[in-house]
């Protein structure tokens, strides 16, 4: 859906509008530059300018808000000569209007089945501080960019590789990595930075084993951070259980905790994703490596020291719940791409099912992975990836509409 530019975000923007349109190329010139920017493609003489360009066929794998009204989204749109082009979007109303704020000639992951080309930069997250800070990289790592115009040019970062970033509080924090094939990821970083600034400070260097090559980093108000280094379940060596560590100052101390899900009742189980919520809340949610049981969830609200029983989740009839927030310790979102999402107010004894979609599903289909609140009472979900799921009561009803 297309809405024109708001008055002061053109004013924001109109020298690089001025800039841009000078320039004109093919979308799918080669990536980058000598200088690691990743500028927004340049168009031919007719096509639409940036931003405000129609994305008809957008569909999203990641989204960021700074409010409730205010957030981007990042996917694809296809159309760009054959070729499936990266684009970021905005939206100023809650996502009832988007327009298109660039294209990236990053490879989006979720896209790429067999893998994006090599030398090509990869992405697949996005997360944005405030109308102007943003960063864009991919869930298993690499080099990242960052915005500092809101989104309209993107520099590469040198340095570290990074798997995860978490704004707030005037600073962003990361886990990073020095390289791969170690295998897997070695000599992992939990870095902080100044918003818009890339002189990262060592916080805390976990020592985690070689297993762990997926990473779930979490920041709930001022002091709380969490980073789990998540196994992999289907993998054959070692006990792929999750690796724990809790910072309630800000990132100064660190407390390491075993994996929330490895009970001595249900010893398969391992944790593969984590949500926080306001009074120390900390949802984990757990599968078996087996693949005997249910899936379950299991909540902590002393900031990940103990907790509470594994309750499970409802069976579903194809795929698997893979994404999970939480509001409180009772209210509880867990979702399946393109599947269904169910919702607890009990803490996990009982669910109902709050949204259930059937989507067209292919193999190119980009996999959507946001699932979240930016307040108790507003939440997203990306259900299939061209459709936005939204709730403004706590999850009580949500409502659909198209990018």
């Amino acid at each position: 859906m297309y809405r024109s530019p708001s008055v002061p975000a053109l004013r924001r923007r109109l020298p690089l509008l001025v800039a841009l349109a000078l320039l004109l190329s093919a979308c799918g010139s080669p990536a980058g530059s000598s200088s690691g920017v990743s500028a927004a493609p340049q168009r031919s003489a007719g096509s639409a300018p940036y931003p405000g360009a129609n994305a008809s066929g957008f569909q999203a794998v990641d989204m960021t808000w700074v409010s409730a009204n205010q957030g981007w989204a990042l996917g694809v749109a296809p159309g760009c000569l054959g070729q499936r082009c990266v684009t970021v979007m905005e939206t100023t109303d809650g996502g009832r209007h988007w327009v298109t704020v660039t294209d990236l000639h990053d490879c989006l992951l979720e896209a790429a089945p067999v893998g994006c080309p090599a030398g090509v930069p990869q992405v697949s997250r996005i997360r944005f501080a405030n109308a102007d800070v943003g960063y864009a990289f991919a869930s298993d790592g690499g080099p990242f960019s960052m915005t500092t115009n809101g989104g309209l040019s993107w520099a590469i970062q040198p340095g570290r590789q990074a798997s995860a970033i978490k704004v707030g509080g005037g600073s962003a924090v990361r886990v990073s990595f020095s390289q791969g094939g170690c295998p897997g990821p070695c000599d992992w970083s939990i870095d902080r930075a100044a918003l818009g600034q890339n002189s990262w400070v060592t916080l805390f260097t976990p020592p985690t084993s070689v297993n762990h090559g997926n990473v779930d980093l979490l920041r709930q108000g001022s002091h709380d951070i969490y980073a789990a280094f998540l196994g992999n379940p289907a993998a054959g060596a070692g006990s792929q259980q999750a690796q724990l560590y809790v910072s309630t100052d800000g990132g100064t101390t660190w407390t390491a905790h075993l994996d929330p899900c490895a009970r001595t009742k249900h010893p398969a189980y391992v944790a593969s994703a984590l949500a926080a919520a306001p009074g120390g809340v900390l949802a984990a949610l757990c599968g078996s490596r087996t693949g005997v049981g249910p899936q379950m969830v299991t909540v902590s609200s002393d900031q990940g020291a103990s907790f509470g029983p594994m309750e499970p989740l409802p069976h579903l009839t194809s795929g698997i719940f893979s994404e999970l927030s939480a509001t409180s310790a009772k209210s509880l979102f867990v979702a399946s791409p393109a599947v269904e999402m169910v919702e607890t107010s009990t803490g996990g004894q009982s669910w109902r099912v709050a949204v259930r979609v059937k989507a067209q599903i292919t193999p190119t289909t980009p996999q959507a992975t946001f699932l979240g609140f930016e307040t108790p009472f507003v939440g997203r979900w990306i259900g299939p990836p061209d459709t936005l799921w939204t709730t403004t009561d706590g999850g009580g009803n949500w409502s659909a509409s198209k990018f």
